[in-house]
């Protein structure tokens, strides 16, 4: 489909679904408080809180709590776009490179 490996594309998948939930809750959560009874922000919170928690050894205490998600949707994107094409030596010049985001492109 794309020339990776099966387990690659899965791989990066998992962290695409993980960086886009960080990056729904941060931008939801501008409009909507986290304890919101709308359905789509309870489930991001409900989702991503992991995320955050994990992000949050290695975040700064200055940024304020409505930032952690930004953070942790932007630590997993540097992830996708430097260190994994560092140990696997694949080329990546954008965004629209990777598999799900090409995928979710090519539907429009």
């Amino acid at each position: 489909m794309f020339g990776w490996p099966v387990g690659l594309i899965l791989l990066d998948s998992a962290f695409a679904v993980a960086m886009w939930i960080c990056l729904g809750r941060f931008f939801l959560g501008i409009a909507l408080h986290n304890n919101s009874s709308f359905i789509m922000m309870r489930w991001l919170v409900q989702a991503s809180t992991p995320l955050v928690n994990a992000g949050n050894r290695i975040c700064p205490r200055e940024i304020p709590e409505k930032l952690r998600p930004l953070y942790a949707g932007f630590v997993v994107l540097i992830i996708r776009f430097y260190v994994f094409p560092m140990i696997i030596g694949y080329q990546v010049d954008g965004l629209g490179d990777f598999p799900l985001e090409k995928t979710v492109l090519n539907l429009f």
